[in-house]
C-alpha cells in the first residue's frame, strides 16, 4: 500500500502540533534532519519500511508521554 510514510508523517504532525503552525514547522524541520523530508512523500510514494518504523516509534513515544 503506497503512501504509508505520508500518512504517518501527517499523523505525527497532527498529534504533536495540535494545530500550532510553529510546532508543525519545527517538526517538519526535525524530520528533515532525520532524513525524512515531508515534502517528498505523497499518497503515491513507495513505502520505505525503515522510515515507517522510525515514524511509528516517534508516534509511540509521543503517545506514551501524553
Amino acid at each position: 500500500m503506497a503512501g504509508r510514510v505520508k500518512h504517518l508523517i501527517d499523523q505525527l504532525i497532527q498529534l504533536r502540533a495540535a494545530g500550532n503552525p510553529g510546532v508543525a514547522h519545527f517538526l517538519r524541520a526535525h524530520l528533515m534532519l532525520m532524513g525524512i523530508d515531508p515534502e517528498v512523500y505523497t499518497e503515491r510514494s513507495p513505502d520505505d519500511s525503515a522510515k515507517e518504523q522510525a515514524l511509528r516509534q516517534m508516534i509511540r513515544d509521543f503517545r506514551s508521554r501524553s
